[in-house]
């Protein structure tokens, strides 16, 4: 142990909070939490502490150690979890499938819309979910928009317009844009849509029922054959759910199966007595844990991503903002915020092995639910029996994931030890980084940079540049730009990085580029590769192994050899960098278009002073285009609502400004 380390073990609090382990190229290895920072951090590194052979490899490559502290215990478990998610240490058990989970949203504007969303807003809409699957929440919303004809546009129902729709002639929509349906009517069929939604199908289907024998009693046989439809639609839904126990529960059932090194978790959700769904998660980093700590980890992790779309818990004011933002700590819940976190967690939680960290645990999710939470080991009866199968199905899964990592993980090994043969690398490149440039004639360029570990794609790493070379097409110079942002952040921090005063900005993007690479792949030939080779000599930066890989015939070229490397068309290590390739040049394709995009539709009212989206938004609305903006009287423009004399002479004045600039 450095005398540095054990300057910092000394001056650790005797508080509670949550503690990272870090090797010596800044890596965290491990992230705990701890009622007694001091006590825990210390009991790591004493003489005649005995440890199981993984934290003993753990504690060996460790150099600093880092605390944050919080005022309780609760507080330390979610940011513990939240810290676990966004740094993945390889010595945490770790959710390997963690996501943001979608919601269905009901639109808050007149006539409003049904739509998939993975982002909860306190805009007054009405949100549903979370979903564990989101192909199956997409087919939930086309059978919605089968069964109750909403309106799919986004225009506005103004009754500008002068005749419907595709929409309306297949029977999908009932026309409100052309006032073929009116807001009340439209909005008893959103009340429908709600009921639905709420599992309350048995009240909305006694209502459908009324409706149909009054509209056949009217003789409005076409608007009853309607009715009739989607009531069969709702009974074919219904039936299909399985009815688990007659009581109307709410509960999670989770069961987890283990084998050779992995573990599989199983959970089964139930709302109102009736199974909605199931989802499994495959593990990583879990040893030799007993199941109670693996489950522990798990609710953590798992209930800390299906609340991520709010923030995680209530009450704890006593976490400033800007503490939250940096550390992704809890901040209190307002408003629909914490309909949708108590909606993600039920009232019961049944488990295999209860939590080692059980009140604790219970108390953060009845923090979440705003009502009391309980985990619970049914060891007999029907709820024992249930649990049951929900272990085999982990087990199943658990097989079928191993079958398919053992065949993934052979071709992934051989395409990589093909590939550091080639490049006489001297080991198997474990991270490569893939670079390219788009542009059109030298405009609106952009650069890519993904990443693949293991030969597996890293999404979460990929990164996109907005290049600031503005001097014509020059492909070698938008290179060199966007390969010099990203690997000066590799070396080491300068005290002047680290005084108080350093932009935390830079400071963020180090955290987020400290990973240095063992390949850097270049989608080019050897111009490319000469104008990155240049970079790494400026950055002293020579270690890093860079390959170039032309296009015309899938050839690679290396620095200091004229010469292509010709891989065999059937090699599977070309396969491989033209996959790293391919995906590389889609991301800067898609980012391109993006930027592309934007451009082209920024209309001049973007650039004048005081004009805001809701502002621009009237002033087309009213006038149609910035033309007939222009062509206006001061006396209309200000008539628009929102708008003053001064504020529409200074738009019109600029207007004009602008047309005699581009006729000059």
């Amino acid at each position: 142990m450095t005398s540095e380390l054990e300057s910092t073990l000394a001056q650790i609090p005797d508080a509670p909070g949550v503690y990272s382990m870090l090797a010596s190229d800044g890596e965290i290895l491990y992230i705990g939490k701890a009622v007694s920072l001091r006590n825990r951090v210390r009991s790591y590194f004493q003489e005649s502490a005995v440890h199981h052979p993984r934290i003993t490899a753990m504690v060996e490559r460790v150099v600093d150690v880092r605390t944050i502290v919080v005022n309780n215990e609760v507080e330390a478990l979610i940011l513990e979890a939240n810290l676990i998610k966004r740094h993945q240490p390889p010595f945490n058990v770790r959710l390997r499938d963690d996501k943001r989970y979608p919601y269905l949203k009901v639109t808050n504007e007149a006539f409003p819309r049904v739509v998939f969303t993975r982002i909860v807003k306190d805009d007054g809409a009405r949100y549903f979910g979370p979903y564990t699957n989101a192909q199956g929440l997409r087919e939930l919303i086309d059978l919605i928009r089968v069964v109750f004809p909403l309106r799919t546009c986004r225009e506005p129902i103004d009754g500008k317009r002068k005749r419907p729709c595709l929409q309306y002639h297949i029977k999908r929509c009932l026309a409100p844009c052309v006032g073929l349906q009116s807001e009340t009517e439209y909005d008893a069929m959103i009340d429908e849509v709600v009921l639905f939604l709420e599992g309350k199908q048995e009240s909305l289907l006694a209502r459908l029922q009324r409706e149909m024998d009054e509209a056949a009693e009217h003789l409005n046989y076409e608007a009853a054959a309607h009715l009739r439809d989607r009531i069969v639609h709702i009974r074919r839904v219904t039936e299909e759910q399985k009815v688990v126990w007659k009581s109307r529960l709410d509960m999670d059932l989770i069961a987890v199966a283990r084998a050779q090194g992995q573990a599989c978790v199983q959970v089964f959700f139930v709302r109102g007595g009736k199974l909605i769904g199931q989802e499994h998660f495959i593990l990583d980093g879990v040893g030799e844990q007993s199941d109670a700590f693996i489950i522990g980890e798990f609710l953590k992790q798992f209930y800390t991503a299906r609340t991520a779309s709010a923030p995680e818990a209530k009450g704890l004011s006593a976490f400033p903002a800007r503490y939250a933002r940096e550390n992704e700590a809890p901040v209190p819940l307002r408003g629909k915020q914490a309909v949708i976190a108590s909606a993600a967690v039920p009232k019961e939680v049944l488990v295999e092995a209860l939590p080692e960290e059980r009140e604790t645990i219970e108390a953060w999710l009845s923090e979440l639910k705003g009502a009391r939470v309980r985990t619970l080991q049914p060891r007999r009866g029907p709820r024992a029996e249930y649990l049951a199968l929900v272990r085999r199905n982990a087990e199943q899964n658990l097989r079928a994931f191993l079958v398919h990592q053992e065949v993934q993980e052979t071709a992934q090994a051989r395409s990589l030890t093909e590939l550091a043969d080639a490049l006489e690398l001297p080991r198997p490149p474990h991270r490569i980084e893939c670079y390219d440039i788009s542009n059109i004639q030298g405009a609106h360029p952009v650069a890519s940079m993904v990443v693949f570990v293991e030969g597996r794609a890293k999404k979460s790493e990929y990164r996109k540049f907005n290049i600031q070379y503005d001097r014509g097409v020059n492909d070698f110079a938008m290179m060199q730009e966007a390969l010099r942002r990203r690997l000066r952040y590799l070396r080491r921090a300068t005290d002047a990085d680290m005084e108080a005063g350093a932009p935390p900005r830079h400071l963020t993007m180090r955290e987020r580029f400290n990973k240095t690479p063992d390949l850097l792949l270049i989608d080019g030939g050897k111009g490319q590769l000469s104008a990155v080779v240049d970079v790494l000599e400026e950055l002293d930066m020579t270690g890093i192994p860079v390959a170039g890989l032309a296009k015309e015939h899938e050839w690679l070229y290396v620095p200091g050899n004229p010469d292509p490397i010709v891989l065999p068309p059937n090699s599977a290590g070309l396969h491989l960098v033209m996959r790293i390739r391919d995906e590389a040049h889609r991301f800067a394709i898609t980012f391109h278009r993006t930027r592309r995009r934007k451009a082209m539709t920024r209309s001049a009212l973007d650039a004048l002073d005081r004009v805001g989206p809701v502002r621009r938004r009237r002033l087309l609305n009213t006038f149609g285009s910035v033309a007939a903006i222009e062509h206006a009287a001061i006396d209309e423009i200000a008539a628009v609502k929102g708008m003053t004399p001064s504020l529409a002479a200074s738009i019109k004045s600029a207007l004009q400004e602008r047309h005699g600039d581009r006729a000059s």
